[in-house]
């Protein structure tokens, strides 16, 4: 079975080449009309990598029409605090179970800690807070939500990271670039399970949803 290794955020960003200034690198400042745009166009060459790649999920297949997504909404890239996991690099390192029941070891880097703008009328907004993994390919947060899994895979999303995205203890999270692992598509792949504490109790009305045509 063939394991996904957090290789499509890596992929994109090859192809589209500016993720690689706007998301993973500095920040820029665009307006929210061009955010959604190339947020659009990213999506848009997504699904032309998958429809024509070698590399693709979906490789010999020829009814795939596009992936479905939550309508781009800059309110869910946010800026997170990093809170480094404390204990040993012995306790760091966790057997992560594979959707074919199989284990990958990643390390524990520590948690993302955050507000979500809107989701509450409250005065005072939850926290709220998702562990991420290290791993030879960089961060990954692998998480749930309310939207699950009906609207979205119920084997849980990933956003993908660099190590030094990480700046003075923050990191963006732009939720609108959450994805579906291979497996999500394609049974033959075996793809890493969100932990337990990473299941959010709200909607994250972002990003990628549930592939309705997987055989």
């Amino acid at each position: 079975m063939l394991k996904n290794k957090f290789l499509l955020g890596l992929i994109v960003v090859v192809i589209l080449g500016v993720i690689g200034t706007t998301f993973f690198g500095e920040e820029t400042t665009v307006s929210d009309e061009d955010y959604v745009a190339q947020i659009n166009q990213e999506r848009k060459d997504k699904d032309n990598f998958f429809r024509n790649s070698e590399q693709s999920p979906f490789k010999g297949k020829t009814d795939f029409k596009g992936l479905t997504y939550f309508s781009p909404n800059p309110a869910y890239k946010i800026v997170a605090k990093v809170v480094p996991y404390h204990s040993t690099a012995q306790d760091k390192r966790v057997a992560v179970p594979m959707t074919d029941g199989s284990t990958e070891t990643y390390e524990k880097y520590g948690f993302a800690e955050f507000t979500l703008a809107g989701e509450s009328e409250a005065a005072e907004l939850n926290v709220y807070r998702l562990l991420i993994y290290k791993h030879d390919k960089g961060l990954s947060i692998l998480f749930r939500d309310a939207t699950a899994p009906q609207e979205t895979y119920g084997g849980g999303r990933y956003l993908d990271f660099k190590t030094d995205d990480v700046k003075s203890g923050k990191l963006t999270i732009d939720f609108n670039n959450a994805y579906n692992p291979y497996c999500a598509y394609n049974h033959t792949f075996s793809c890493p399970l969100p932990p337990k504490e990473n299941t959010l109790p709200v909607r994250v009305e972002a990003g990628e949803k549930v592939f309705k045509e997987m055989e």
